[in-house]
């Protein structure tokens, strides 16, 4: 073949050649010296590539295992599954006639960049290197390691059994057997930790349950020592610790953030969710997951062993530590599991005469003392923190149980139970306003578009509205006596524009009209009424100059959401600076304000506008756009290439931003990337904005285009 050159060897690295060329390139760089051959892929580009690159069709577990043993020990068998990092499949170890478990690395992909395979490589023997060094019942023996078909490989322990997740979903297996499958994950996570390694991705698939009560924790794929800041936020996300989402140093408490949502999910069935109570676990085993599950890596366990530990006393006493329990609970659960009980059980039935003659004397004592603990419960209770008001109902209810016609039990029972029903009532309420309140945000930092309606509906939900035609009526009562009216109304507002930019105009009907009837303030209902009529130019709204547009103008958040929605018109622009005098950094109405100033040609006060709105809202797109719109009118290119840059960094998929981008490009000379660039948005919208000019600054953009020799496609 053809020796490549020095382009096409980068290229290769990259991985951006045909798999036919990258396939040729890799039979070339094997007939080399491996001296020739590194030095040829570091000239490239690759830093210090450690072994020769192999590409293959698939990735086929063949006979070519090697080993310090004699080669052909291992005969090969049935693929039992793969992975993005690796194969794996049986075969049969012919030198101790035992079945193993042959993992290799998967070969490199045409498309693959060589930097990118290293990475994986790499992965795969810390895998190997960590996995050999956990000796513990629960964790894969590793047998051996070397290589199969020219690529890392090793052999380990065949497993044969369910994963976590089958056993949960279609297994009855009682709460007692589900709490030996917990105790043998977290001794065997414990283990680990002791040894320095964190597993980063413990999920009930990588929990394999096996015949005779046998359970093993598997793939320490992403597995890594302990205080290790690989920078990569490795793990599956519905598992993953707040700080292991955000890139964190490998910490053991990482893995018990885990094991609490394992444990949740193993002794109840359900997931975890935020603010979950555990209402159908005992109250020791509800401590636990919550103590697992903190938010705060200072308030979980320190590791996998403490976890076990405490739940072995649980099993031993009824308590965990997490629990807090009081003195009285204590001795309570303690004399319920004591073996004494049962001798006293047979005593008590010999001296029945005796315990007669005292019932009464004790009858009285035991009452006066539950009055006097029910008294104490009352007084230093605070009503407004949700565990103390469920750790002492538990011994209210306690105290019912064993005296049920004690009136003081009865009446304190339920004045706990409404304490906790509203403070349950008022968490939901909390987040529900949180949704929302992010929601808003995420408005402010890429616009009222279409992808949020299923995320407001949801919110609105949530927040208990149907937001069904059959429910209507009762939406409007609901609304009316919500105590989050203000924020569902500001939400009504918002997702009533994603369902017109989507083309939901039966629901955006349906919104409005709630919005109408039901909205927080006077202004609100009239832009309820005004949405309910709009007509759009292009894709844009246009502001009803009509008496319920007066209304809306009337008050300060109704006015800012219409400056946020409607394209720009002399009454908006008028509203807008009225509100900049009063406040000169409101956000909706800078961005306003610089629209309308760029749809007069004053790029220069349009820019002024934009970056104050910028340093009101550093991290929204939508400044980005406006600044680009005004350099582009004044033709800096440096200043265009910043800002698109910028707007891209924060959403790159943004086609108006995508536009300018293709814009920059092509004033650079690198027409055929901006013609690639531009075949793939919609041909529609571009030439929408090139025949029907409405003064919406994407038209200069696709003029532009235009100007600079792209060609946009058929509409």
């Amino acid at each position: 073949m053809v020796p490549p050159d020095p382009a096409e060897l980068r290229a290769f690295c990259a991985g951006s050649l045909t798999a036919e060329r990258s396939a040729a390139i890799d039979r070339w760089l094997a007939e080399l010296p491996e001296e020739e051959a590194t030095r040829l892929l570091t000239a490239a580009g690759l830093d210090a590539p450690t072994t020769p690159m192999q590409l293959a069709a698939g990735p086929d577990v063949g006979e070519g295992f090697a080993s310090d043993l004699p080669r052909g020990r291992l005969r090969p068998g049935t693929r039992l599954g793969e992975g993005g990092m690796a194969v794996v499949a049986s075969a049969h170890d012919r030198a101790l006639d035992r079945t193993v478990a042959l993992k290799m690395l998967r070969p490199r992909r045409a498309d693959e960049p060589l930097d990118v395979f290293h990475l994986r490589e790499a992965a795969f023997r810390r895998e190997a290197a960590l996995t050999a060094g956990l000796v513990h019942p629960a964790i894969p023996q590793i047998h051996d390691v070397g290589t199969a078909d020219g690529l890392p490989a090793f052999t380990m322990q065949r497993l044969d059994g369910r994963p976590l997740h089958q056993l949960i979903a279609k297994d009855a297996t009682p709460l007692g057997g589900r709490l030996d499958i917990l105790l043998r994950i977290a001794d065997a996570v414990g283990y680990a930790h002791s040894r320095g390694v964190v597993h980063r991705d413990l999920t009930p698939r990588n929990i394999l349950v096996a015949d005779f009560g046998a359970v093993y924790v598997v793939d320490w794929g992403l597995a890594t020592t302990s205080g290790t800041c690989d920078g990569l936020r490795a793990g599956t996300p519905d598992w993953m610790a707040p700080e292991q989402m955000a890139g964190a140093p490998a910490d053991p408490r990482m893995d018990v953030f885990a094991l609490g949502a394992l444990a949740h999910v193993l002794l109840t069935g359900q997931p975890i969710q935020a603010g979950d109570q555990h209402h159908r676990l005992p109250s020791g085993l509800a401590a636990l997951v919550k103590r697992c599950h903190a938010a705060d890596p200072a308030e979980r366990y320190a590791d996998g062993g403490a976890v076990a530990t405490d739940l072995r006393r649980w099993l031993s006493e009824g308590v965990t530590i997490a629990q807090q329990a009081s003195r009285f609970e204590l001795a309570m659960l303690r004399l319920r599991r004591s073996p004494q009980v049962l001798t006293g059980l047979g005593v008590g039935t010999a001296v029945t005469l005796l315990a007669l003659a005292l019932w009464w004397i004790d009858l009285r004592r035991t009452t006066r003392e539950s009055e006097a603990r029910l008294a104490q419960i009352a007084e230093h209770t605070a009503l407004d923190q949700p565990e103390a008001v469920a750790v002492a109902l538990d011994e209210v209810r306690a105290i019912r149980r064993q005296q049920p016609g004690l009136t003081a039990a009865q009446s304190l029972e339920a004045r706990l139970s409404a304490a906790r029903d509203l403070a349950e009532q008022a968490a939901r309420l909390e987040q529900v306003r949180l949704h929302l309140a992010q929601l808003l945000e995420r408005t402010r930092t890429h616009g009222p578009w279409a992808d949020q309606v299923q995320a407001w509906r949801s919110a609105i939900r949530d927040a208990g509205l149907a937001m069904h035609a059959e429910q209507v009526d009762e939406d409007v009562r609901r609304l009316r006596d919500h105590p989050l009216r203000d924020a569902i109304t500001a939400a009504l507002a918002f997702l009533w524009r994603a369902e017109k930019a989507r083309g939901a105009d039966y629901h955006a009907g349906q919104t409005a009209a709630l919005l109408a009837a039901a909205g927080s303030t006077p202004g609100w209902q009239a832009l309820g009424r005004l949405l309910g009529r709009t007509t759009f130019t292009g894709h844009e709204p246009l502001f009803c100059p009509c008496d319920d547009s007066e209304g809306v103008l009337a008050e300060a958040e109704p006015t800012a959401a219409a400056l946020a929605m409607f394209a720009p018109e002399p009454r908006l622009s008028i509203a807008a600076d009225a509100v900049l005098r009063q406040h000169p950094g409101s956000f909706w109405a800078l961005l306003a304000s610089a629209r309308a100033n760029l749809a007069n040609g004053d790029s220069a006060t349009a820019e002024r506008l934009a970056l104050i709105a910028s340093g009101a809202e550093p991290d929204s797109l939508l400044p980005a756009l406006l600044l680009s719109y005004a350099a582009l009118m004044r033709g800096d290119a440096a200043g265009l290439a910043t800002q698109v840059a910028r707007g891209r960094a924060i959403e790159p998929t943004y086609i108006e931003l995508a536009v300018l981008h293709a814009v920059v490009i092509a004033r650079q000379g690198r027409i055929a990337e901006a013609q690639a660039l531009v075949d793939q948005l919609e041909a529609g919208h571009l030439h929408h904005h090139l025949a029907h000019p409405v003064g919406h600054p994407m038209e200069r953009s696709v003029q532009a285009l235009v100007a600079a020799g792209i060609m946009v496609g058929a509409p």
